[in-house]
This record gives C-alpha cells, sequence and structure tokens, in this order.
C-alpha cells in the first residue's frame, strides 16, 4: 500500500468487474404486436442497472464504516518488504536491544512515514516487560507483532556461558546457578532454569558429539532457552539424571 494509491476507484473497478460477471436478465417474450425490424436500435436493458446500485450502496457503506477494515479484506496478503526493511532499521538501532517502549514510537513514525497509518502495534509474550524485543509483521490484520528477545549483550554472554558449561563439568545445581547470576546480572528477574531429563538435548551441530560426551561424563551444558504460556523464558540445561 503506497500514498498515492486510489482505494476508491480500485474498490469501484473490482464492484464492477463483479457486476459484469453477472448474466442480465433474459428479455420477456413478446407474443403479440408490431415487429421490430432487425437494425433498429433496442431499449438498453435496466437489469444490470439495478444491479450495480445495490454494489455501489454496500460499497459506499462499506467505505463510510472503516476503510481500514475494507483494506484489510481485499488486500490481505500482500508482501511487505518495505515495511519490513524500515523494522530492521528501528531495531537496530540501541546496540540491539530496544525495550517495547522505546520502539513504539520508532515503529510507529516509520508507519506514519510509509503510510501505514491503519496498522497498529501489539505486544505478545509479554514483550512489553522484557529489556529487548524484536518485531514480526501479521500482515493479514495490518498488525506489527512485539516478541521478548534476548539482545546482542545477553545472547554474547550466553555464547560465554555454553562454552564455560563444556569447558568445566559443573553438577546441576551450580550449573542452574551460574544461568540464573548471567541473566540477574543483566537486569532479568522474571525467569525459570530447567535442567529436567525430559527437557531438550542437543547442541552445535559441529560441538553436538562434545556435548553428548560431557554429559555421559556427568556434566550439564547449556541447550537453549523459550518461553512459556505466559511469556517468562525458560532456559534450559542438559545432563545426566539424576
Amino acid at each position: 500500500m503506497t500514498t498515492n494509491f486510489d482505494f476508491d476507484a480500485h474498490l469501484r473497478a473490482r464492484l464492477e468487474r463483479l457486476d459484469a460477471a453477472i448474466p442480465a436478465p433474459a428479455q420477456p417474450v413478446i407474443v403479440a404486436g408490431p415487429v421490430v425490424a432487425a437494425t433498429a436500435p433496442q431499449p438498453r436493458s435496466r437489469g444490470r442497472r439495478r444491479k450495480l446500485v445495490p454494489l455501489l450502496a454496500a460499497a459506499a457503506l462499506l467505505l463510510a464504516a472503516s476503510v481500514v477494515t475494507a483494506q484489510r479484506f481485499l488486500y490481505p496478503d500482500t508482501p511487505e518488504p518495505k515495511l519490513e526493511a524500515a523494522l530492521g532499521e528501528v531495531l537496530a538501532d540501541g546496540d540491539g536491544c530496544l525495550s517495547a517502549a522505546e520502539a513504539r514510537p520508532a515503529i510507529q513514525a516509520k508507519l506514519d512515514e510509509l503510510g501505514y497509518a491503519d496498522w497498529d502495534i501489539v505486544a505478545r509474550q509479554r514483550a512489553d516487560e522484557q529489556p529487548c524485543v524484536t518485531a514480526g509483521l501479521l500482515v493479514p490484520e495490518h498488525s506489527v507483532l512485539l516478541f521478548p528477545a534476548m539482545g546482542e549483550e545477553l545472547e554474547d554472554a550466553f555464547e560465554v556461558l555454553a562454552a564455560e558449561l563444556l569447558e568445566r563439568c559443573l553438577n546441576r545445581t551450580d550449573a542452574m546457578a551460574l544461568v540464573s547470576s548471567v541473566l540477574i546480572s543483566h537486569g532479568i528477574t522474571d525467569f525459570s532454569v530447567h535442567a529436567d531429563p525430559w527437557g531438550p538435548q542437543g547442541g552445535p551441530i559441529d560441538q553436538f558429539d562434545a556435548y553428548k560426551q560431557h554429559v555421559a561424563d556427568g556434566c550439564f551444558v547449556y541447550v537453549g532457552t523459550g518461553r512459556n504460556g505466559d511469556g517468562r523464558p525458560d532456559y534450559y540445561l542438559w545432563g545426566p539424571w539424576p
């Protein structure tokens, strides 16, 4: 969608094409009266006009009710590479970590600048409570969704943490305490650390054998993060049981 798009003209043209596809009513059979010459002009059928009037009336009501709703109905799956690029620019600021409060006005400014006035910004999975967010587009609903994100600094810290756990042999208690200390040092206090036998197991492809052997030796390794149903982050360790 661009700022010079003529929505009214597009909608009218679409309705007229729909109207043209409806067959005109059959002419009445004349059983008596004078014969009309083949070259004589025939009176224009008013059937199509009758069909077009209610369609245009419905279009007028649709426009009056909400142009936004009409746009979402008519253009549900339009790719938005321009908007995706703009979101990338916004999220690149702030050293890779913007809170929802910081990201919202910057994203709204981009929406206004690019002519996406009918789009809204929605925080999901408690993104408003997290220090960093990332964003995605839900095109059919004309929404920019904000999701919690680690942020570059925390991602770097967990890369170091994963290497440390692979180099050392920590038991469950010490490994969980190390993960917790890294999170708390980055200002994150609402989280869970799991080291259950039914949890995820794995590691980088080029290090998976080393991860597996480390666990076999009785040590714990870091395997990733996720979020629970409330949006709170979960951090997972893999190790022996019990």
